[in-house]
């Protein structure tokens, strides 16, 4: 189970890398992070058009999941609960990864701009 929870933050750090490379070298316009919760948080700090931090936000609230999970939460529910929120995480950076390297929308992000 503990390899599956590696794996999984893995693939969403790996994801949320592939948004960040491909719309940082694929820019039509100014960047904007989507994630409501860190687009405050950026605001708040006056940054702007920054994908890299994302990603770096991203990875730091990654690796605080799995050590919380690790330590405090370590049931098997609260396991299979990141292991689906994860796979899910993967799924939706995917999809914006492939919407931004093609500049149209998906069927993903689609329905997340619905």
């Amino acid at each position: 189970m503990d390899l599956l929870i590696v794996l999984i933050a893995l693939e969403i750090i790996a994801s949320k890398f592939l948004v960040s490379y491909i719309s940082f070298y694929r820019q039509e316009g100014a960047y904007e992070e989507k994630n409501p919760l860190l687009k405050w948080f950026l605001n708040r700090l006056h940054i702007k058009h920054d994908e890299w931090l994302s990603f770096f936000c991203s990875i730091l609230l990654v690796g605080l999941a799995v050590f919380i999970l690790n330590s405090f939460y370590n049931a098997v529910a609260y396991q299979y609960l990141f292991i689906f929120s994860g796979l899910f995480t993967t799924i939706l950076n995917l999809g914006a990864a492939h919407s931004s390297y093609f500049q149209k929308t998906n069927f993903i992000t689609r329905r997340l701009l619905r």
